[in-house]
């Protein structure tokens, strides 16, 4: 029960930050066309790139879970380290999101005094 219990748990895992990841990816796509069509930096690059520390956090925390590592050290380091790949990809993406969002203030503003 319990072994099922943790097969869901990383499933679940997966399937959430695949989706997360995909979301800031089509943001990234549509902060691109604006970039095209108002000839504007909109950061889609960071937009793009910023969510993969959330895949591979899903990724270090299911090979944390997995049977390969045996030693409570390694599966310490190896949170750490998924931890970091998490807070740092919060973080980007927050920073990329307030800057697109600054971009379209700033047409929405232009918009409104024509």
């Amino acid at each position: 029960m319990e072994q099922a219990l943790q097969v869901y748990n990383s499933l679940s895992l997966v399937t959430s930050g695949i989706l997360f990841w995909s979301g800031f990816l089509i943001f990234g796509f549509i902060a691109k066309r604006y970039s095209k069509v108002f000839n504007k930096n909109t950061f889609y690059a960071l937009l793009l790139i910023a969510p993969s520390g959330i895949l591979i956090y899903s990724i270090l925390l299911i090979f944390r879970a997995s049977l390969i590592v045996k030693d409570a050290k390694i599966n310490d380091i190896i949170l750490i380290i998924a931890y970091l790949f998490f807070v740092l990809s919060s973080l980007f993406c927050f920073i990329s999101v307030f800057k697109f969002n600054k971009i379209l203030n700033e047409l929405l503003k232009y918009e409104e005094k024509k």
